[in-house]
């Protein structure tokens, strides 16, 4: 009853400068209505007709943004991610079993955690392969996509051209909002090496191993082995025990994959991420997503990856929501047995 007339009113207050103020705009409450009246009922008479010409601005332009934010695409289901992945990969003149070889169950659990990389925009270069096996072959790649070089902080850093000037596009808004997006842990938080990638993993592994003996759930015998194997043996074994709740993260809780790369499949290493310290401000968030950067690793919270896109375009780009400790991830929408055969969703 008091919504119906407070719109009566207001409308009949408006109807001299003809701008039915009520039927065009979508209210969310009865107090915004209230509020309404009462501004309008101390205009002077004279400035009535203005007041009403100006509150019916305002309040189309929140219809807008309420139509916006309702009619876009958080009702629509994500696009499959092998689905767009494929079509991406045919532009680029490649298939799957090319770059991630579908019986590679550790290529495939790479390209599980860490593919939206692959559906970056076209003004990047993403990774020949999910993995690489050797420094000489990470340089070359790096070499042939470019990097540009930047001092952030009191760090050099390094990206491919396109993500940097977008990163620098957002510390340049940022601080013109007395914020700052920094990297994290120095030069690393950007472009890495092989080595770079092997070393991390060992921060991870052997500390992990060591823990594992020390609970019974490991032997000696089994470490040496584990120890000895080829590294993607090695990291096949891993992600095996993983199953059985001997994790390798850095707080031993969880995949050693939501804590560190393995090694030569960093998404540091494609140049497309930058670890952030300002990662837990949501406007940072907000201004890096603005300019295509967006988290998709999940539980790994600085880390931003590179895009290129929209927020509002990720779901048809093969990309669903989760959210982890408050914040939003965007990660490959994988639709269960859908397990590509000769780079063909099936």
């Amino acid at each position: 009853m008091i919504s119906g007339c407070y719109r009566g009113l207001v409308n009949r207050f408006c109807e001299r400068c003809g701008d039915g103020l009520v039927t065009r705009a979508r209210w969310p409450n009865g107090l915004l209505g209230l509020v309404i009246c009462f501004l309008l009922s101390i205009f002077p008479t004279q400035a009535q007709g203005g007041a009403c010409l100006r509150i019916g601005a305002m309040a189309e332009k929140h219809s807008e943004n309420v139509t916006r934010s309702t009619d876009g695409n958080d009702n629509k289901p994500p696009a499959a991610f092998y689905e767009v992945l494929h079509k991406a990969l045919k532009k680029r003149k490649t298939k799957l079993e090319n770059i991630c070889p579908p019986s590679d169950i550790v290529a495939r659990r790479v390209l599980e955690d860490y593919g939206a990389m692959f559906l970056a925009n076209k003004k990047v270069m993403p990774p020949p392969v999910c993995i690489f096996t050797s420094d000489a072959q990470v340089t070359e790649f790096q070499e042939r996509a470019g990097y540009t070089t930047e001092l952030i902080g009191f760090d050099e850093v390094e990206l491919q051209p396109e993500a940097m000037k977008e990163l620098l596009k957002a510390r340049e808004e940022a601080q013109k909002e007395d914020l700052d997006i920094t990297p994290r842990d120095g030069a690393e938080a950007a472009r890495r090496s092989y080595e770079d990638s092997l070393q991390l993993w060992d921060t991870r592994f052997r500390p992990a191993l060591d823990y594992w003996v020390g609970q019974g759930r490991l032997t000696e015998a089994e470490v040496a082995s584990l120890i000895s194997l080829p590294l993607h043996n090695q990291i096949a074994e891993v992600l095996k025990l993983e199953k059985s709740g001997i994790y390798f993260s850095k707080d031993l809780s969880k995949s050693i994959l939501y804590s560190i790369a393995a090694p030569g499949t960093s998404q540091h290493i494609a140049m497309l991420a930058f670890d952030v310290n300002e990662f837990d401000n949501p406007r940072v968030r907000e201004i890096l997503g603005k300019h295509g950067w967006f988290q998709t690793v999940l539980s790994d919270l600085p880390h931003f990856t590179f895009l290129g896109l929209k927020e509002k375009d990720l779901p048809k780009h093969g990309l669903k929501r989760a959210e982890v400790d408050g914040q939003t991830f965007w990660i490959p929408n994988v639709i269960p047995d859908d397990n590509p055969v000769n780079g063909q969703p099936r």
